[in-house]
């Protein structure tokens, strides 16, 4: 139940950032005024490969017993977020100021997570996972991102109580993980 409504929300999300990008006219160098528009019935959205739209959230408290709790007493960045990233070498360490609801809607991921109490945790997720496609990190939990071939992956993530202005990740002394 806890997952479904995290998928929910962040569906939202994005859906409304996507329905925002398709209302803008999509238009081609070799596009000529006579052609502009022709067709009603045809509709072109154009999403780019990767994009940040982060912007001020002010204090909220959201409590939806049994489901979902979050609060915020200042006025922190939101963000939604797409990456597409090719297969490769494994991603820095890293931390977030907050927590991140993701979902992996192409190819494979693996997060690996450090913590003392359990040290290095890797999860593969994406299409067919066992873990699914939706994950969670949480804020302060060092981690780092691999993609696993054969595809690149795609990614949309929402990022919450980001600093007004301030990075969405810092970066984390490598943990040993192998």
């Amino acid at each position: 139940m806890k997952g479904n409504t995290i998928v929910k929300a962040l569906a939202l999300a994005c859906a409304g950032v996507l329905l925002v990008a398709c209302t803008d006219q999509v238009t081609s160098p070799e596009e000529d005024a006579e052609t502009r528009g022709a067709s009603a019935s045809v509709v072109t959205a154009v999403v780019p490969d990767n994009f940040v739209i982060q912007a001020p959230l002010d204090p909220f408290f959201i409590n939806q017993p049994g489901d979902l709790m979050m609060r915020s007493d200042a006025r922190t960045d939101f963000a939604i977020q797409r990456l597409q990233v090719d297969p490769g070498p494994p991603g820095f360490w890293h931390t977030h100021p907050g927590p991140t609801f993701g979902i992996v809607e192409q190819g494979r991921v693996m997060i690996t997570r450090y913590s003392k109490k359990e040290g290095c945790v890797s999860t593969v997720y994406g299409p067919g996972e066992v873990a699914g496609q939706t994950y969670i990190e949480t804020a302060g939990e060092v981690h780092r991102a691999t993609v696993l071939g054969p595809t690149a992956a795609v990614e949309y993530k929402a990022r919450f109580y980001i600093p007004l202005g301030g990075a969405l990740g810092t970066p984390a002394a490598d943990p040993g993980c192998t």
